[in-house]
């Protein structure tokens, strides 16, 4: 059970339990962070740093060694600048 003693609660998992656990939080007014289900992607517009975003893109996947739960897995890459991010 929550209790007015939690300073924070972070939590990784399904949706439903994850509405669960900040509907209890709700009552104790105590901060969350909720991780639930995503697949961390990483999105690159047309207009982004290519070299910086591709660099981005591998140092988000592998700075924990993929060991965190908002590590890069998937980007999505507009198709003006794919070709470029791919090299």
């Amino acid at each position: 059970m929550i209790g007015a003693g939690v300073d924070k609660i972070m939590f990784t998992g399904s949706v439903a339990t994850g509405k669960r656990v900040a509907e209890a939080a709700a009552k104790y007014l105590i901060p969350v962070v909720l991780e639930l289900g995503g697949k961390d992607p990483m999105v690159v517009l047309d207009d982004a740093n290519v070299e910086n975003a591709a660099r981005a893109a591998v140092w988000g996947a592998f700075a924990n060694c993929g060991q965190s739960c908002s590590s890069v897995e998937r980007c999505y890459v507009h198709e003006s600048v794919a070709e470029l991010f791919h090299r």
